[in-house]
């Protein structure tokens, strides 16, 4: 065994030293040296580098341009505003009657919202499923409301549609039947709403602010009623109310589209022949009180960790000359966050996340008013803040600067108004409600561009008068009361919410 295995291990190193050696691997040969960049050319500048530590301006704003109306009558005496619109083949409509809230008769606050909201629930041929599919098939639109000073239905279609859409809109505003099934199930929605509001603290705010203000005026109600009012309702009292007040005599049709004179008068008679009658007789609404100065305090349902400040002066009517100056001065003093209410209250105390003034007018009066919610614990320092922007804006004229920034802040956003036919109907309907004349929206800009500081402190002297305030806080008395002390807002009293009837 021991020869074997020598004589293998003999043979195998034979085996290898009879093979060939293997080739050395030739030596690589060297990489060339890589290619010098090209040079690259040198531009100069043609033009100055900016200078970044200004801030661009802005060229100039575009003018507002606003298409002329055209007025004409049906033979029921319904007036027509035509605005031709023909850069889309739309058409939109806009109807004003004159049966808003103001219309609410005596222990029916909110009837005039709820008929309107009713209108398009089913007609005498039709259930709110079949307006619903009508629109729908065609790609059209169908909505009725009610304001204070008016009620609308407004509607829009591609003007391919115009007749379909006109025969859906006379057979709401001529045929609404009110249906039992669906009265009650409107009426429970409105009732759930107004129990949610006892949780909102600026509805609850809104309501006591109007009572107290307003009074028994029709502006003093809650525009949905009560929950009292809304139970109480019947369908026979929206039939009425339709009846009465939904009448051509009292109403403006605004119609803004791709459509002409001729044609649309022609499809306007034959689509509302059958809508005549005159509304009944309205009663004189009686003039609004002075209101006195005085501050109540609701007494918030839960815990308060803010309250919700509402404070109130005397206005004016929508058609006033100085609704544009006081305007202005809301703007200056709380319209945005580059106001003075915003600077002060929310960017150098930190009082609050958001604080606002506006002049709110309406057919019969108006509102200039102060509305936000402050931290609980600083609501009394928050209302000497209050006190002592309104003293400014009175005291001394608003540096033209500030004032530029504030009409630039109306201004800039009122072309979007006029971009769609829905929105120039929107704003021509604001002219029938409020009498404002044809061109009204045409000269707006000029009147705000030409607001100065003397007219705006003007405005402020006689619209935003501190001895003239109704102020309404929801919040926690017992941490809020002593805060109040010697402040100049009057009698103080306390209220458990909801506090409006």
């Amino acid at each position: 065994m021991r020869r074997l295995a020598a004589l293998s291990c003999l043979t195998a190193a034979l085996a290898c030293a009879g093979a060939p050696p293997r080739p050395a691997p030739e030596a690589a040969a060297p990489a060339a040296a890589p290619a010098a960049p090209a040079a690259v050319p040198v531009v100069k500048d043609a033009v100055a580098p900016a200078d970044r530590s200004q801030v661009p301006q802005p060229g100039p704003a575009p003018a507002l341009k606003v298409p002329p109306q055209r007025h004409f009558q049906l033979a029921s005496g319904l007036k027509v505003r035509l605005v031709e619109y023909h850069r889309l083949p739309i058409v939109a409509l806009h109807l004003v009657v004159d049966a808003g809230a103001v219309h609410d008769p005596k222990g029916r606050p909110g009837l005039a919202s709820f008929t309107a909201s009713m209108m398009t629930e089913g007609t005498k041929q039709r259930s709110a499923t079949k307006i619903s599919d009508d629109l729908g098939f065609i790609g059209a639109s169908l909505s009725a409301g009610a304001g204070f000073d008016s009620a609308s239905l407004s509607g829009s279609a591609l003007v391919a549609h115009l007749d379909e859409l006109l025969e859906l809109f006379d057979d709401v505003l001529e045929h609404p039947s009110f249906p039992a099934a669906d009265f009650a199930r409107v009426q429970d929605q409105r009732l759930v709403g107004l129990l949610q509001q006892r949780d909102q603290p600026g509805a609850v705010a809104s309501k006591a602010f109007a009572h107290l203000f307003w009074g028994e005026h029709p502006y003093g109600h809650w525009i949905m009623g009560t929950e009292k009012s809304v139970k109480a309702m019947k369908r026979a009292d929206l039939v009425r109310y339709h009846a009465a007040r939904w009448r051509p005599n009292v109403s403006e049709l605004v119609v803004v589209g791709d459509v002409t004179e001729p044609e649309l008068r022609a499809k306007l008679e034959k689509a509302l022949a059958g809508w005549t009658g005159a509304a009944a007789a309205a009663p004189p609404v009686k003039p609004a009180p002075a209101p006195a100065l005085r501050t109540v305090l609701v007494k918030k349902r839960g815990a308060a960790p803010q309250s919700f400040v509402m404070m109130g002066m005397p206005g004016f009517p929508r058609a006033s000359p100085d609704y544009v100056p006081s305007e202005v001065a809301a703007q200056v003093l709380g319209g945005g966050t580059a106001s003075r209410l915003f600077r002060d209250l929310r960017e150098k105390e930190g009082y609050t996340y958001g604080i606002y003034a506006r002049a709110e007018a309406r057919k019969l009066g108006g509102t200039s008013f102060i509305v936000g919610s402050v931290k609980a614990d600083v609501t009394g320092a928050a209302t000497r803040a209050l006190l002592r922007q309104l003293d400014g804006l009175r005291g001394a004229p608003v540096p033209e600067p500030e004032l530029e920034v504030a009409r630039n802040a109306l201004l800039l956003s009122l072309p979007s108004d006029f971009a769609v036919a829905a929105g120039i109907a929107g704003k021509v309907a604001e002219e029938v409600v409020y009498g404002l004349p044809d061109d009204y929206w045409d000269g707006y800009a000029a009147q705000v561009a030409k607001v100065g500081p003397a007219e705006v402190q003007r405005a402020a002297q006689r619209y935003f008068d501190p001895a003239r305030l109704t102020t309404v806080m929801v919040c926690d008395p017992t941490a809020v009361k002593p805060q109040l002390e010697g402040l100049p807002l009057g009698p103080v009293e306390v209220r458990t919410a909801p506090s409006a009837p």
